[in-house]
This record gives structure tokens, sequence and C-alpha cells, in this order.
């Protein structure tokens, strides 16, 4: 494991869902607000970031993006002074310097600043970009191709059902757990200083979705797939006392490190 090793984690935006999406048959008529988190990680050999979170143009323009009633269901807000661009400027860090994009999935909330990062190699698992780029009338309305048809000649490092080591040394891991979506990924971070840090993405998208073994709202992969997932990084965050990140739980997210600020 590098001893020169730090993740940092930033607002890409938020939206408004209800619980239900998260919390399959609980929460049914809660409007929530949730986080779309980015996470940078930096690493001796390269930087990673995992998402690209909501397209700035949503903070300036939100009806010429998306439709108005995709506008006012979803309520996209995007600060333009932070935008993922900008966030990572004061960090001294340009999209040119990300050497590899992971992606937990292809929907909105995660590829929406893809195309930022034309000189970066993203790690997608094939059967997300199968669902996203072809996708049956089941999930037709999950994905915006307005985010990232513009994408399809960038560099993509396609994964088959498998993980990824990307710098060799165990410390920055992509997981496949299949679950909110068939080719969903989830992070794990071995830091120096705060040990082990699981990213679940939407496969444990709130604190309570571990605590109360509940899975999401929208399990495309199937229950028994989902359920197999979670327990797979649960028996990781479990040997490894793992401090977990949820990407869409504000009240989690209200205790997180902003940038500048940083986990070693």
């Amino acid at each position: 494991m590098s001893t020169d090793l730090r993740l940092y984690c930033m607002s890409g935006g938020s939206l408004t869902y209800d619980q239900s999406i998260f919390t399959f048959m609980h929460g049914f008529g809660i409007p929530r607000d949730v986080p779309t988190p980015v996470y940078l990680i930096d690493h001796p050999k390269g930087k990673v970031l995992y998402e690209t979170g909501l397209n700035p143009k949503l903070g300036t323009d939100p009806i010429g993006h998306w439709s108005k009633e995709e506008v006012e269901e979803r309520k996209p807000r995007v600060d333009p002074e932070k935008t993922i661009d900008k966030e990572l400027a004061a960090l001294g860090v340009s999209p040119k310097d990300i050497d590899y994009v992971v992606l937990s999935c292809l929907m909105y909330d995660h590829s929406g600043g893809m195309q930022l990062f034309p000189d970066s190699t993203f790690i997608v698992q094939h059967q997300e970009m199968q669902d996203a780029w072809w996708p049956d009338r089941r999930f037709m309305r999950s994905y915006k191709d307005v985010e990232f048809v513009a994408t399809r000649h960038y560099n993509f490092l396609e994964l088959h059902g498998d993980d990824y080591d990307i710098f060799g040394d165990g410390s920055v891991e992509v997981l496949f757990c299949p679950s909110h979506t068939r080719g969903e990924q989830a992070m794990v971070v071995r830091l120096p200083n705060t040990g082990t840090v699981m990213m679940p993405a939407g496969c444990i998208p709130q604190r309570i979705n571990l605590e109360e073994d509940i899975m999401t709202g929208t399990p495309r992969a199937g229950p028994e797939a989902t359920y197999a997932s979670m327990e797979r990084l649960r028996r990781i965050i479990r040997r490894e006392d793992a401090m977990v990140l949820y990407h869409h739980d504000p009240e989690e997210w209200k205790t997180v490190k902003l940038a500048p600020e940083y986990y070693d």
C-alpha cells in the first residue's frame, strides 16, 4: 500500500427523490434532497475520479439541458461556482490530470460530468454500457443519453463482471456489485492513516440499507444478485473495519470531510 495516498470528497450537486427509491418498500411519499458526490483519489501513480456528478449545465440552464418535467420532478441543484472542474481547479488539478474516471453506473447523477474528461480512461462495466447506450424499454427512463452520447469515442476500459485493481497494489480497487444497475461498481480505497474506505454507491446508498439489510428500491440486477452484492461489500466493511461513504445519504453527507480537506 502506498503511504502517499489521499481521498478528496466533493459535491457533484443534489437531487430530490422519493425515499423509496433508496429503500425498497420503505418511505413512499417522503421526498429527500440527496447529494450526488464525486471522489478524487490521488495516488503516486495517477489520479482517479470516482463519479462525475450532475452536468454543470444544470447549474445555469436546467430546463435547456433537461425537460421542464424532469427538472420539476428531480429538482437538480448545481452551484455554478462549484462544478466539478472548478472544485478540481481549487485543488490544483485540471481535467487533463485525471488518469482514470470510474463510474458506479451511467445514470445521469453519476455521468453528468463525463464530457469534461475527454483525455481520461473510463472504467465501466460492459453490461452498464450496453444498458445505457442500447437500453431495453425497462431501463430507458433511467439513462439520459444527453449526458454521455458525445463520449462514445472516449477511451473505455470495459470490465466484464470482474473487479479491477487500478494500480496493482491493492490500494484502489473497483468492485463489481450488480444491484441498483446490472453494471454497478463500488470502490474501496485503503489509506495509510484512515484505513479502508468503502464507497458502495447505489448498492448500499444509505446507512439504513447496511444496518437494516434493506436493498435499493430499484434492484435492476434482481433481488438475489442485489443481496449477494450487498453481502459481499458488507464482509469487506466488517473484515477491514472500513469507513463507509454513502452516496445518497443526506445526514451522513453532513459528517464527511469536504475538499480541500481530505482523508489520508
